[in-house]
C-alpha cells in the first residue's frame, strides 16, 4: 500500500510535466494543472477506490492492474500509507541516511531501475500528434510544487527515470527546440464493459536511462538532479471485451494508432520556487552505496557473478514477459480461457432458459454438462479443459486479470460435481456380475469428473489471487471431504487388497487395473495441488487437521512388494504416497505451531503401521540412486531440514507509536544486508549466530523428539515381539546412514548424531537392562560402519582421483586422511583443518551450490539447501570464536568474510558466483560432501563410539560383551585400518578367553576376522584360535575350526599349518556330531578338494588312475608331508581313519574322485619311501608306513599289487631297529592282501615264508598282525597246510606240558606257544579240515577244532597256574571264544570268569573284559556289515527293525544269546570295574559297556548311574565314550533314562569323592573360570524336553534337604559332603535360560526359609540356650557333643544354600522385585526374558563362592568351629532382609500346602527329605498381640558350661 501511494505521488507528478503546446497545430488541448493533494489527483487515476469509466481518465501504467478492486480495502489503509509516507518525508528532511530511508528507497528503485524493467510501447489517443517541445521546467521544480513529497523527490532524483514516447509512424521533428523536448504517444487500446473494466498486462511504464533509450531526453544540465524522463500514457475507450483482447498483440505491433485513437493535450508544469538547491545535503558514502547496491530481483538464473538463488512467490508474480512472442502467447492464453468461461457461463444461462424449440442449441449446450444430474456439473472434458487453460494462464502470470466475479461462479459450478460424488462409494463389488461392474465402472467415472473438478478448485486457489473471497472455507472443506472419503473409504483399503485374500474380488478389480491407475493419478495430482496451496495461502485449522490426518494416513500405507498383488501399479502407489509426504512437509514448514501434531500425532504414533519387511518397506527411490528407502525416513529427514531452514517473514514495517504517542514507521527487525561493509566481523558473526542457533535447536530438537520415541519404544520390545519398534529402529538407522553420503539429505546427519548419543546414554547408564545395552551395542555397530563407509569411499576417490576437480579439495582430503591414520589424536589433529574445511572456497561451498542447482529441478531439496547452509554458518560461528581466542587475524578475516556471505545467502538466497560448478563431476562432489559430513559431530564422535565398545568388552553381562564384540567386527569389515589402533588384539586376545561361551565364540570370530584383514597376525592368534577347538562351546569350536581352515590354506608357515593340522584332525573324534561332521568336511576340503581338478571329473572309481603331472606331485607332496606329520599319535591314526572311511563310503557324493585321490596320495607315498632309503631317512620312512596303514585300514583296494610287492624287503632280516617299520607292513599286508590273486603266487609264497620265520621272534603286537596276514595269504592260496601244521605243533607242546611248570624258560615257551595258538584259533578256521587234527591227536573224540584249541588252553586258567602262564591261557581263550563264541558258554569257562572275578585281580579281569570285548565289538560290526549289505527288505513301514544297534535278531547266527548272558551275568562286575578306577581297566569296562549299550543288551536305566558318573571322569577317553553314549541313550529313551538320573547324580558324587579324590562340586578351566562337574549330564538333559530339564534341577536342589529330627551326621560319606557337591554343581552350572536360574535361586530360597527356621530354633534352644516364649529357662544347660554336631552340620548345608543363591542373584542380575513376580506367576513361562540365554557378570566372582562353600564344608573341625557355624547361620536369619521376605513366601507355600493347593515338585524319584510343617511359637501363638522379637545372640566369647 504505501509503495503504491508513493507510486500515486510520482504519477501525479509526471501528469504535471504533460503540460504541452502542440508544435505546429492551432489546436491545444488544454489539461489543468493538478491539485498537490494526493486525494485529488486519485480521482483522476485508477487508483481511486471508485473506478471513473469515463475515457478522459489517464490510466495507471500498471502490469498488473486489476479492473474493479479497488486500492485501499479501508480508509484506515488509505490514512496509513499516507501517515508512512508523511514519516518518510521527515526522515529524509532530518536523516536521509537512516537504515529506514535507506531500505525503502532501494525497494522502491530496484523495481524502477532500467535492469529491471521492460520496456512497453504504449498507443495513443485518435487525434493527438508526437511533436512537443520542452516547457522549460525543471522537473524538480515540479515535483516541488505537485507536493509530491521530499522522499518522492529522492527517489525519482537519483534514479535515471526517462518516460520515452516513441511512435514509428509519426517521425520526430528534429528542430534544435525539439530536440530538448520528449515526445508522448498516448493511445487508447484498453475497453470496459458494463461488468469490468480490464487492463491488459503489458501496458505499463516503460523506463529507460538516458544511455539506455535512443528517445531525446532532457538536458541534464535542465534539471537540478541531471536526469529527465518520458511517459507513455495509455487512454482507452470502451469496446467490446473479446475484440479488444485479440486487437491487443495486434495494436502492440501496428506502426499505426488505430481508429478512434484521439492525442490528449499534456500540460507542463513551471518549477516550484520553493526549491532551493543550496539546502541539499550531499553523502557521498550513500551514494556510493545506492551504486553498489545488487538488483532486488532477477527473473532468471544468470551465469553472471551476481546469482540469484532462489525465487520467492512474490519474486514469481513479478516476473514480466520478455519479448513478442511470449506476450502473444500470454494473450492468446488468457484470451482462450476468457472465451471458455464465457462459453460455460453461456451455456448456464441457456440451460435455465426454456430451449425446447432449439435443439441444435441444446445438443450445442449439453456437451458442457453431465446428463442426470440435478444441478449443472461440466463434462469431464470441459472440466480438463477449463483446467488445463487456468493452468496455462497461471504460468504466462495473466491469472490476475480473469474477474472475480467469473471466479467465484466457475468456483460454484464445481461445487456442484464436488457435492454429488463426495460420498460415492468405488470399492470393487463383492458381486461381480456385468451389471454390478459396470455401474461400479460408472462410480468411477463419477469420482474421476468429481476430482477434475476438485482440480479446478485447488488451481483457482492455488493461483495466487488476492481476493478473498475466492478462498471458500466451504468449497474448500468440500474438496478435502472428497478426497478424504475416497482415500479412506476406497483407495486405501484396495491399496491394501492383494491377490491371495478375497481373490475373486480382486480379480475383477484387476481386470480395471488401467482405469483405477488414471483414478489413483488424478487422486495424486489433487495431492499435489493441495501441497502448493498449503505452502502458499492460509487456510483454516480445520483444514489443516484434516488434511494432516487424509496424509498420515495414506503415508503410513503398505505398498505390495510386486505387481500382481497391486491393484493401482507400485509405482503409482508410491508416488501418491510421495505426495501425502509433501503435504504433511508442507504444512510443517509454513504452520511451525503444527509441527508437535505432525511428528507425534501424524508420525510417531503411526510407526507401528509401517511393515518390517526391508523389501516392502523401502520403496522410495532416491534421486541419486542405489538402494530404496522408507518412504516415512525420507519425510523425517525432510521435516527436520525444514525445522533448520530459515523462513523469511513476509510482512512490510507497519506503523508503530514511540514514547511521544507519535506514529512511527517500524524498524526493519533485521540489518540491512547492504551495510555490511559498515558493520564490523564480529557483528558480522554475531548476527549470523542470532539467525542459525535457533534453526539449529528447532532441528535438533525435531530430531531429539524422534530418536527418543523411537529409541524408548524398541528399548521394550525385541525382534521377535508383537511390536515392530526393534525392527523399525534398525530400518530407519540403516536408511539415514543410506542416505549419509547424499548432499539431498543432510539431516540423516542430525538424526545418526541423536541416535548416537540416546545409545551412547544407554550403555553408560548404570541401570539399564542388558537387551538394552545389546540394542545399543548393535546399533553403535551399524554407524560406526557407516562412519567407516564415508572414510573408505573418501580412500577410493582419491586412489581414483580425476583429472579435474577442485586442486584445493583434493589437498584437503589429502591431509584428512593423513590424519585418520594418526591413531586417536585424530579428533585434536581434524579440529586444525576446520579453517579450510569452512572456508568460503571450501568443500562446504561446493556442496551447497550443487544442492543449489538441484533444487532448479527438484523444489523438494529447498529445505536441504537450508538446512546445510544453517549447519554451514553454525560450524563458522564456533569457528570464529576459535580464531578470536587465538588472535589469528587473518583467518579471522577470512571467517568473517565467509560470515558475511552465508549471512547474506541466508537473508537473500544470493552470492557471487566464483565456482564453475561443471568443472565438478558428481564423484567429486559427493567427496566434498563427504569430507563435510565427517568433520561433523557424528562422524567425529567416532573415536568415542570405538572406545565404548572396547570398553563394554568388560561389562557385567555376556550378551553385551559379545555384542561389543560383533560391532567392532562389524567395523573391521568396513574399515581394516581399525587394526592399527593400539591394544584392540590384545583385547580380543583377552575375551577368547572369557566364561562364557557367547563371548568366546565372538572373540574367535573377531580375531578370524582380524586374521583375514591383516595376515602378518596370524602367528600372534592362531595359537589362541587352536586353543579354542577343544573349548566346552560346541559352537565356539565350529568356529575356531572354520577360521583355522582359512588360515591353512593361506598360510606359508610350515610349523603353523601341522599345528592346525593336528587341531582339525583330532576334532574328528569329537563328541558332538556336528563338530566331527565338519572337521571331517574340512579335512576333505583342504587335503582332499585340491586334487579334484587335476583328477578329472570321473566319478568312477574303477577309472584308470591318471599320470601323475609334476603340479599333481607338488599338490600331493603338500599334503602328504602334512599328514605324515600329523599320525605320530595313536588318536591321530584313529581320527585319519575315520574320516578316510567315511570319504570312501558310497554314501559320500564324491566317493569316487575320493577314491582316486587317495590312490594318488598312496602312490605318493610310496614314491616317498623310494626317495628316503638311507640311513638317515628312517624316521621318514616310519612316518610315511605308519601313515600307509590307515589307507589299508580304510580301503585295501587302494593299493596295487606292484605297490605291496614293493614293501616285501621290510620284513626281510627283521631287527629290533625295524621293528616299526616291520609292524606297519604287515599292517598293510593284513588289510590289502585280498586284493592280491593267485597271479602272484610267489609273492604271497614269499611273505608267508618270511613270516613264519620269524613267527616265534615277534613281540604280541607285531604277532597278531602276523597272523592274520598269514591265514589271508592262505585264503589266497587255497593252502592252509602250513597253517595246520603250526596249530598242530602248538597244540602238541602245550599238551606235553607238564604241572607245575617251574623252569623260566619253559614258562616264557609256553607263554609264546599259548599266545600263538590263541591267535590261530581266533583267526584260522580249520573246522573244514578237522580229519587233520583228528589224525594227529587220536584221542580227541571229535567236535571242532576251535573246541579242540580251547579244551586245550582252559587246564592252564585254573589259579593254581603260575601267574604268566595263566595270564596267557586267559587272554588266548578269549581270543578264540571272540570268533566261537559258542565256547564263552561252557560251563568250565564260565566257571573261570567267576574265579577271576571273585578273586578280583585287576590283570586277570581286564583279561576276561578284553576277551568279551573283542566278542562285542565283532558282533557290532557283524550287526553294521548286515546292515550296509541290506537288511531284510520284506518289512516296511512301522515293521521294519532299525537296522544295527537292536537288531541282532534280523541276522540270527550261531553266536545268538551269547552277548545277552555275558552281559546280564557279568554287568555288576564290569560297572564295579569301570567306576573302580581311571585307569585302563577301568576304559576296558567302558568299552564294554558302551558296547551292551549300543547292542541293548540290558536295560537302559541300569546302566545311567554309571554313565553319569564316567562322563565326569579326568580321563578324556572314558569320558568321551561315555558321554557319547549317554547323548545317544537319552535322545532315544528320554522318558526312561529320566528316572536313573539322581541316582546318578549320587553315584557320580561318589566316584568323584571316592576315585577322582576331589568331592567338590567344580572343577577349574584354564581361563580360571570354573564349570560343574555335572555339566555333561546338563548338557546332555538340556537338548531334551523342558519339562525332564526342569524336574531335574528341581530334583537336584531338594536332595540336599534333609529332616533335621533325623539328621544323621555319622554317615560315611555324610549328606554334609553331598551337599557341598551338589551346590557346587547348581552355582556353576551353565545354565540355556533365565527360567532354570529362577527356579534354582526360588527352591534355595524356600528350602532355607522352611528347614532353616527349624534349625534356627533348635540351635537357639538347645546350642544358645535362649528363654522360650512362656519365660522358663532352662538350668541344665551342657550341650550335647552330638547335638552341636548334628545342628552344626545342618546349618552349613544351609549357610552354603545361601551363599549359592547370594551368588546366583548376583551374577545374574536378580533382583527382589523379578523374584516376587516370578513366585506370584506374574512372569509366564513363554515371557521372552524367561527364555534368554542367561549371561553371568564376571565381576562377581566365582572364586570366592566357591571358597566361602569350600570352607563352610571343611570348617567344623572343633567344638568353637561348629559354635561358629552354628552363630553365623542364625545371624543369616536373623539379619538377612531377603530371607525374611523368602520366610514370609515360605509360610503362604506351607500353609497352601495344607488345604491342598500346593502340586507335588518332586518328581517321581524316591522320597525326598521332607520339611517339617510347624512355625516358631510366636508365629503360632494368636493371643498374643504384640510380636515379640527375637533375643540377640550371646557374644562370641560365650561358651558352653
Amino acid at each position: 500500500m504505501i509503495f503504491a501511494d508513493l507510486c500515486s505521488r510520482i504519477w501525479c507528478s509526471s501528469i504535471c510535466l504533460c503540460d504541452i503546446k502542440m508544435n505546429g497545430s492551432s489546436s491545444t488541448y488544454s489539461f489543468h494543472i493538478p491539485p498537490i493533494d494526493v486525494d485529488d489527483a486519485l480521482q483522476y487515476t485508477p487508483l481511486s477506490s471508485i473506478v471513473p469509466l469515463s475515457t478522459d481518465v489517464i490510466l495507471i501504467p500498471s502490469i498488473a492492474t486489476v479492473a474493479g478492486f479497488s486500492l485501499y480495502h479501508s480508509d484506515f489503509e488509505r490514512e496509513n500509507s499516507k501517515q508512512v509516507l508523511e514519516i518518510l518525508d521527515r526522515r529524509v528532511g532530518s536523516d536521509p541516511g537512516s537504515n529506514c530511508v535507506t531500505n525503502f528507497f532501494h525497494d522502491v528503485s530496484s523495481q524502477i531501475s532500467p535492469t529491471a524493467r521492460t520496456e512497453y510501447r504504449f498507443k495513443f489517443l485518435t487525434g493527438h500528434d508526437t511533436s512537443v517541445y520542452y516547457s522549460g521546467q525543471k522537473a524538480g521544480e515540479i515535483l516541488c510544487s505537485t507536493g509530491a513529497g521530499k522522499f518522492a523527490e529522492m527517489v525519482v532524483g537519483r534514479n535515471n527515470i526517462s518516460f520515452s514516447n516513441q511512435r514509428n509512424s509519426v517521425p520526430v521533428i528534429k528542430t534544435q527546440k525539439s530536440s530538448l523536448v520528449p515526445s508522448y504517444s498516448i493511445s487508447s487500446n484498453v475497453t470496459t464493459t458494463p461488468n469490468h473494466l480490464s487492463f491488459d498486462n503489458s501496458l505499463c511504464v516503460s523506463i529507460a536511462t538516458p544511455h539506455g533509450t535512443r528517445s531525446t531526453p532532457f538536458p541534464s544540465q535542465s534539471s537540478p538532479y541531471g536526469q529527465s524522463f518520458q511517459i507513455q500514457i495509455p487512454v482507452s475507450t470502451p469496446q467490446n471485451k473479446s475484440q479488444s483482447l485479440n486487437n491487443q498483440s495486434h495494436a502492440s505491433m501496428s506502426p499505426t494508432p488505430p481508429t478512434g485513437s484521439r492525442v490528449v493535450q499534456a500540460v507542463v508544469l513551471k518549477p516550484s520556487p520553493h526549491i532551493d538547491r543550496s539546502e541539499y545535503t550531499k553523502y557521498e558514502k550513500l551514494d556510493q552505496k545506492l551504486k553498489q547496491s545488487k538488483p532486488f530481483a532477477v527473473s532468471t538464473i544468470s551465469t553472471s557473478r551476481k546469482r540469484r538463488l532462489s525465487h520467492s512467490d512474490d519474486d514469481n508474480d513479478g516476473l514480466i514477459i520478455v519479448g513478442v512472442d511470449q506476450r502473444a502467447k500470454a494473450d492468446s492464453c488468457l484470451s482462450s480461457l476468457l472465451n471458455l468461461i464465457d462459453s460455460i457461463f453461456q451455456a448456464e444461462d441457456n440451460l435455465l432458459a426454456d430451449t425446447s424449440e432449439r435443439s441444435g442449441e441444446r445438443n450445442e449446450i449439453s456437451k458442457f454438462w453431465l446428463p442426470g444430474t440435478s444441478n449443472p456439473c461440466l463434462s469431464t472434458t470441459i472440466q480438463m479443459k477449463l483446467e488445463n487453460s487456468i493452468k496455462k494462464v497461471i504460468s504466462v502470470k495473466r491469472f490476475a486479470q480473469v474477474p472475480t466475479d467469473d471466479i467465484i461462479r466457475l468456483e460454484k459450478i464445481c461445487d456442484n460435481a464436488l457435492k454429488r460424488t463426495e460420498a460415492e462409494n468405488i470399492l470393487p463389488p463383492e458381486n461381480t456380475s456385468e451389471s454390478d461392474v459396470e455401474d461400479w465402472l460408472g462410480r468411477l467415472g463419477s469420482v474421476d469428473n468429481g476430482l477434475k473438478s476438485a482440480k479446478t478448485v485447488l488451481r483457482i486457489m492455488a493461483g495466487g489471487r488476492d481476493e478473498k473471497q475466492i478462498y471458500s472455507e466451504d468449497l474448500l472443506g468440500s474438496v478435502l471431504l472428497l478426497v478424504k472419503n475416497l482415500i479412506e473409504g476406497a483407495v486405501n483399503p484396495m491399496i491394501e487388497m492383494r491377490s491371495g485374500s478375497e481373490q475373486i474380488v480382486f480379480k475383477a478389480a484387476y481386470a480395471q487395473k488401467k482405469i483405477l491407475g488414471g483414478l489413483l493419478h488424478e487422486i495424486t495430482n489433487v495431492l499435489s495441488l493441495f501441497s502448493e496451496m498449503f505452502e502458499n495461502e492460509e487456510v483454516t485449522e480445520s483444514a489443516i487437521n484434516s488434511a494432516l490426518y487424509m496424509a498420515a494416513a495414506t503415508v503410513f500405507i503398505e505398498n505390495a512388494s510386486s505387481e500382481k498383488d497391486s491393484l493401482f501399479g507400485i509405482q503409482r502407489v508410491e508416488l501418491f504416497r510421495m505426495a501425502a509426504m509433501d503435504i504433511l512437509a508442507k504444512i510443517f514448514a509454513r504452520y511451525p505451531d503444527q509441527r508437535s501434531n505432525i511428528i507425534f500425532e501424524q508420525i510417531l504414533t503411526n510407526l507401528e503401521k509401517l511393515p518390517v519387511n526391508r523389501a516392502t518397506a523401502r520403496q522410495f527411490k532416491l534421486v541419486e540412486g542405489g538402494k530404496n528407502i522408507q518412504l516415512v525416513s525420507a519425510l523425517i529427514m525432510r521435516l527436520v531440514q525444514t525445522g533448520g531452514t530459515y523462513q523469511p517473514k513476509k510482512r512490510k514495517p507497519g506503523l508503530v507509536s514511540d514514547e511521544a504517542r507519535e506514529l512511527q514507521l517500524e524498524e526493519d527487525s533485521m540489518d540491512d544486508e547492504k551495510d555490511q561493509d559498515e558493520r564490523s566481523p564480529h557483528e558480522t558473526v554475531t548476527k549470523l549466530h542470532h539467525l542459525c542457533n535457533p534453526l539449529l535447536e528447532d532441528a535438533q530438537k525435531t530430531s531429539s523428539s524422534i530418536v527418543n520415541y523411537l529409541v524408548q519404544k524398541a528399548m521394550n520390545t525385541t525382534k521377535t515381539g508383537d511390536q515392530p519398534y526393534r525392527h523399525l529402529l534398525d530400518i530407519f538407522t540403516e536408511d539415514f546412514l543410506a542416505v549419509l553420503p547424499s548432499p539431498e539429505w543432510p539431516a540423516a546427519e542430525l538424526l545418526l548424531r541423536s541416535l548416537a548419543r540416546s545409545m551412547c546414554n544407554i550403555i553408560d547408564g548404570e541401570k539399564q537392562p542388558v537387551t538394552a545395552k545389546t540394542m545399543a551395542l548393535d546399533m553403535l555397530g551399524v554407524m560406526g560402519s557407516g562412519i567407516c563407509d564415508l572414510v573408505v569411499h573418501l580412500r577410493e576417490g582419491r586412489r581414483n582421483r580425476e583429472g579435474c576437480g577442485d586442486a584445493q579439495i583434493s589437498q584437503l582430503i589429502d591431509k584428512y586422511l593423513e590424519i585418520e591414520g594418526g591413531g586417536t589424536t585424530k579428533t585434536y589433529a581434524v579440529s586444525g583443518l576446520d579453517e579450510e574445511l569452512l572456508d568460503w572456497e571450501g568443500p562446504f561451498r561446493i556442496s551447497l551450490q550443487h544442492l543449489f542447482l538441484a533444487m532448479t529441478y527438484d523444489s523438494t531439496l529447498h529445505s536441504a539447501c537450508g538446512y546445510y547452509l544453517t549447519l554451514w554458518s553454525s560450524r563458522v560461528c564456533t569457528l570464529w570464536d576459535k580464531v578470536t581466542e587465538e588472535d589469528d587475524d587473518d583467518a579471522a578475516i577470512d571467517v568473517s568474510r565467509c560470515a558475511a556471505n552465508l549471512k547474506q545467502i541466508t537473508l537473500n538466497w544470493e552470492w557471487e558466483d566464483d565456482i564453475d560448478m561443471d568443472a565438478f563431476t558428481a564423484s567429486q562432489i559427493k567427496q566434498a560432501y563427504a569430507l563435510t559430513m565427517l568433520n561433523l559431530p557424528f562422524c567425529q564422535f567416532f573415536d568415542q563410539l570405538f572406545n565404548r565398545l572396547l570398553r563394554c568388552m568388560d561389562d557385567n553381562q555376556a550378551q553385551s560383551r559379545s555384542k561389543a564384540l560383533k560391532s567392532i567386527t562389524l567395523l573391521l569389515g568396513k574399515d581394516p585400518t581399525i587394526l592399527n589402533r593400539t591394544q584392540v588384539i590384545p583385547y580380543i586376545i583377552k575375551k577368547s578367553k572369557d566364561a562364557s561361551p557367547l563371548v568366546r565364540d565372538s572373540a574367535v570370530d573377531l580375531l578370524g576376522k582380524c586374521i583375514s584383514i591383516k595376515p602378518e597376525i596370524e602367528g600372534l592368534v592362531c595359537k589362541t584360535i587352536i586353543d579354542r577347538t577343544i573349548d566346552t562351546g560346541v559352537a565356539v569350536r565350529k568356529r575356531s575350526m572354520k577360521i583355522l581352515k582359512d588360515i591353512y590354506l593361506h598360510s606359508k608357515l610350515e610349523t603353523l599349518r601341522l599345528m592346525i593340522a593336528e587341531a582339525l584332525v583330532l576334532r574328528i573324534k569329537d563328541n558332538d556330531g556336528g563338530v566331527a561332521e565338519q572337521a571331517k568336511r574340512t579335512f576333505e576340503e583342504i587335503w582332499i578338494a585340491p586334487f579334484y581338478s587335476l583328477i578329472g571329473d570321473s566319478d568312477d572309481r574303477y577309472e584308470a588312475p591318471v599320470d601323475i603331472s609334476p603340479q599333481m606331485k607338488i599338490v600331493a607332496n603338500e599334503r602328504v608331508s602334512v599328514i605324515v606329520k600329523v599320525v605320530q599319535k595313536d588318536i591321530m591314526l584313529a581320527a585319519l581313519h575315520d574320516v578316510i572311511k567315511s570319504l570312501l563310503q558310497h554314501d559320500n557324493k564324491n566317493s569316487g574322485r575320493n577314491f582316486r585321490v587317495c590312490q594318488t596320495m598312496v602312490a605318493s607315498m610310496f614314491e616317498d619311501l623310494l626317495d628316503h632309503q638311507g640311513e638317515s631317512d628312517k624316521g621318514i620312512r616310519a612316518s610315511t608306513m605308519q601313515t600307509l596303514t590307515v589307507f589299508a585300514k580304510a580301503d585295501p583296494k587302494l593299493f596295487t599289487p606292484e605297490q605291496l610287492m614293493l614293501l616285501q624287503p621290510y620284513i626281510e632280516n627283521l631287527t629290533a631297529d625295524d621293528l616299526h617299520l616291520f609292524r606297519s607292513v604287515i599292517v598293510i599286508y593284513r588289510y590289502s592282501m585280498p586284493v592280491l590273486t593267485s597271479r602272484q603266487k610267489n609273492f604271497l609264497q614269499t611273505v608267508q615264508s618270511s613270516l613264519l620265520k620269524n613267527l616265534t621272534r615277534l613281540p604280541s603286537p607285531e604277532l597278531r598282525e602276523v597272523v592274520s596276514c598269514l591265514w589271508t595269504i592262505s585264503g589266497i592260496l587255497r593252502a592252509p597246510d602250513r597253517l595246520i601244521r603250526v596249530t598242530i605243533s602248538c597244540v602238541t607242546n602245550v599238551q606235553k606240558v607238564g604241572k607245575p611248570i617251574e623252569v623260566q624258560a619253559e614258562i616264557k615257551r609256553i607263554v609264546r606257544t599259548l599266545y600263538i595258538l590263541g591267535l590261530f584259533g581266533h583267526f584260522c578256521n580249520f573246522e573244514d579240515h578237522a580229519l587233520l587234527f583228528k589224525t594227529s591227536f587220536p584221542k580227541w573224540t571229535g567236535g571242532s577244532v576251535s573246541g579242540l584249541i580251547t579244551d586245550t588252553i582252559v587246564p592252564f586258567c585254573a589259579p593254581e597256574i603260575e601267574p604268566p602262564v595263566r595270564k596267557a591261557a586267559i587272554e588266548s581263550l578269549g581270543h578264540v571264544c571272540q570268533t566261537h563264541a559258542v565256547h564263552f558258554l561252557k560251563s568250565h569257562v564260565l566257571q573261570m570268569f567267576d574265579n577271576v572275578f571273585d578273586e578280583m585281580d585287576k590283570d586277570l579281569m581286564k583279561l576276561v573284559l578284553c576277551g568279551i570285548r573283542g566278542f562285542l565289538l565283532l558282533e557290532e560290526s557283524r550287526s553294521e556289515l548286515s546292515r550296509d549289505d541290506g537288511g531284510d527288505t520284506s518289512k516296511t513301514g512301522e515293521q521294519a527293525e532299525e537296522p544295527g544297534r537292536l537288531t541282532q535278531a534280523a541276522y540270527a547266527n550261531q553266536n545268538d544269546g551269547v552277548s545277552t548272558s555275558l552281559a546280564q551275568r557279568y554287568l555288576k562286575e564290569i560297572v564295579s570295574i569301570s567306576m573302580g578306577s581311571q585307569d585302563s581297566y577301568a576304559l576296558v569296562a567302558t568299552e564294554v559297556i558302551a558296547s551292551i549299550l549300543r547292542q541293548g543288551l540290558v536295560h537302559p536305566k541300569e546302566l545311567v548311574p554309571a554313565l553319569v558318573a564316567l562322563e565326569t571322569s579326568t580321563t578324556s577317553t572314558i569320558n568321551q565314550i561315555a558321554y557319547k553314549e549317554h547323548k545317544t541313550l537319552h535322545a532315544k529313551h528320554e522318558t526312561i533314562v529320566e528316572r536313573g538320573y539322581m541316582e546318578g547324580v549320587r553315584a557320580c558324587f561318589l566316584y568323584q569323592l571316592n576315585v577322582v579324590g576331589d568331592g567338590a562340586g567344580a572343577t577349574t578351566m584354564s581361563n580360571s573360570s570354573f564349570t560343574a562337574k555335572l555339566r555333561p549330564l546338563y548338557d546332555v538333559v538340556k537338548d531334551g524336553s523342558r519339562k525332564v530339564k526342569k524336574k531335574l534341577l528341581d530334583n537336584i536342589i531338594k536332595s540336599v534337604d534333609f529332616d533335621p529330627v533325623k539328621f544323621n551326621v555319622d554317615d560315611k560319606p555324610s549328606h554334609l559332603e553331598y551337599a557341598r557337591f551338589v551346590i557346587g554343581n547348581l552355582t556353576f552350572l551353565e545354565y540355556s535360560a533365565m527360567d532354570e536360574v529362577y527356579q534354582i535361586v526360588t527352591t534355595m530360597e524356600k528350602l532355607v526359609a522352611g528347614t532353616g527356621v527349624a534349625v534356627a530354633h533348635a540351635i537357639e534352644t538347645d546350642i544358645f540356650f535362649i528363654k522360650l516364649e512362656n519365660g522358663q529357662e532352662r538350668h541344665d544347660q551342657i550341650i550335647q557333643p552330638e547335638r552341636l554336631k548334628t545342628l552344626s552340620s545342618a546349618a552349613a548345608i544351609l549357610t552354603m544354600v545361601w551363599a549359592a543363591r547370594t551368588y546366583l542373584r548376583k551374577a545374574f542380575g536378580i533382583n527382589e522385585n523379578k523374584i516376587r513376580d516370578y513366585r506370584n506367576g506374574k512372569i509366564k513361562a513363554n515371557d521372552p526374558t524367561m527364555n534368554k540365554v542367561p549371561g553371568r557378570n564376571p565381576n562377581v566372582n566365582q572364586a570366592t563362592v566357591l571358597e566361602q562353600i569350600e570352607e563352610t564344608a571343611k570348617g567344623l573341625e572343633d567344638n568353637s568351629d561348629m559354635m561358629e557355624q552354628c552363630r553365623q547361620f542364625v545371624g543369616i536369619l536373623s539379619v538377612d532382609s531377603e530371607f525374611r521376605l523368602a520366610a514370609e513366601v515360605e509360610e503362604d507355600d506351607l500353609e497352601l500346602t495344607r488345604i491342598g493347593n500346593t502340586p507335588d515338585l518332586s518328581g517321581e524319584e524316591g522320597p525326598m527329605p521332607v520339611t517339617p510343617k510347624k512355625k516358631r511359637k510366636s508365629s503360632t501363638d494368636t493371643s498374643d498381640k504384640s510380636t515379640k522379637r527375637r533375643k540377640s545372640l550371646p557374644p562370641k566369647k560365650r561358651r558352653r558350661e
